[in-house]
């Protein structure tokens, strides 16, 4: 389920450091897990290039982006319950790096960086070994074979270029292009923590830190460091881990002293915490915002054949006995309702006139705001409103706003 994002220099040793972890993950649950019918975790490594991805397009801009699509897409498929996913590529942009944090926060699983530090000269004299490799491989593929073959010579191939580095090589400009756009992750940025260097001198990566910031269990290298006499399961651990969804149950394992009061910052698997740029939205009714468009337009329709037919607001005020213009909408319960000092102040005696108190634009600028005050609560599902109650809502809206005139 954690996901692992390799990042580093063109030419660095990415796919080697990809394989060392994952050989490194493999053993650990093996030899934490030999005692236990506990399910064994998937090791998937996700390659940024393959045979129709290579090297080469980081030429284009199209191409470069086609391919980080892919291997994206494929990570997120490969995250699961049981899975470790270790993306092997450059991954030199921040942006790209926080977008697969988000991916990880979204599916509540945990996520590391690991920087593989090998400096600039190092990284070229790779390339230069990988250029020289596949230009022997071709000169030896040209070279016609001997036609006597009763004393052939014995190949001597050249194991430390063919079976230590096989990948294909930059073009030296591309080389130096993608190291000046390189974008070095930084432990002041919450997408690239926690971050583990691993220096071009060091023979392995940080394996029993990774295990434990990944999935908070104790490395066993760490975990026999300090053995008691006491036998007992780690209870506080066996709470920890009940509360995550690495693994569905727990190995009974010897406990030590340290590990019996466990610090949250070395066995403790950190909560993951959704937050709105990787919260999925509450599903809501998709009709409702229909309802409110077309119950809303039946209100200012209903108001409009009123004023068709009561065009001047003296004569509607001299009909009414309840001291104001009141207009029955059909559907609505809720009477639309203006008093006379508020009718009478319009800039004209017509209603339905330019500066008339129901005017036509003046209602229909009032029901886009309306509905717009509504949307954001829809969107967020916080909205308790039926459809039923969208035409009563909106005229007790038109009567406060109706109602408060000063024209």
């Amino acid at each position: 389920m954690p996901l692992i994002i390799l990042t580093g220099y063109p030419c660095s040793g990415l796919t080697h450091r990809a394989n060392q972890i994952a050989t490194g993950l493999r053993e650990t649950q093996e030899t934490l897990f030999a005692d236990s019918d506990s399910p064994r975790y998937k090791i998937n490594i996700v390659s940024t290039h393959d045979a129709s991805h290579p090297r080469t397009v980081y030429d284009n801009a199209r191409t470069e982006k086609e391919a980080r699509g892919v291997a994206y897409t494929r990570a997120r498929r490969a995250l699961g319950k049981n899975s470790f996913v270790i993306l092997d590529g450059m991954n030199y942009i921040k942006g790209y790096r926080y977008q697969l944090w988000c991916e990880a926060k979204a599916l509540g699983t945990t996520c590391c960086v690991v920087h593989v530090g090998t400096p600039i000269d190092q990284c070229e004299k790779n390339n230069e070994a990988r250029i020289r490799r596949r230009e022997s491989q071709s000169q030896a593929q040209s070279r016609p074979e001997p036609q006597n073959d009763s004393n052939p010579a014995p190949k001597t191939p050249d194991i430390e270029t063919d079976t230590t580095d096989p990948e294909p090589p930059y073009p030296p400009t591309l080389l130096t292009n993608l190291i000046f756009r390189y974008e070095e992750p930084s432990t002041h940025s919450r997408w690239d923590k926690p971050l583990f260097t691993v220096p071009w001198t060091d023979t392995s990566p940080p394996i029993p830190e990774i295990w434990t910031a990944l999935t908070g269990l104790p490395h066993p290298s760490t975990a026999t460091t300090n053995i008691t006499t006491d036998p007992s399961p780690i209870s506080a651990l066996t709470s920890t881990l009940s509360t995550t969804a690495l693994i569905s149950s727990t190995p009974s394992i010897a406990t030590t002293q340290t590990a019996s009061n466990p610090r949250p910052s070395t066995l403790g698997r950190p909560r993951i915490k959704p937050h709105l740029a990787t919260v999925q939205p509450t599903s809501t009714d998709s009709s409702l915002l229909y309802s409110m468009e077309k119950r809303t337009s039946a209100v200012v329709s209903g108001i409009r054949n009123y004023v068709l037919e009561n065009p001047s607001a003296e004569a509607a005020l001299a009909r009414s006995d309840e001291g104001g213009i009141k207009i029955e909408v059909e559907g609505v319960e809720t009477a639309v309702f203006i008093p006379g000092h508020v009718a009478t102040r319009g800039g004209t005696d017509e209603l339905g006139g330019a500066g008339g108190i129901l005017a036509v634009p003046k209602l229909q600028r009032l029901r886009r705001q309306w509905i717009s005050l509504n949307r954001a609560y829809v969107a967020g599902n916080k909205v308790s409103l039926g459809k039923e109650q969208v035409g009563d809502a909106f005229v007790r809206f038109l009567n406060a706003e109706l109602g408060g005139e000063n024209e």
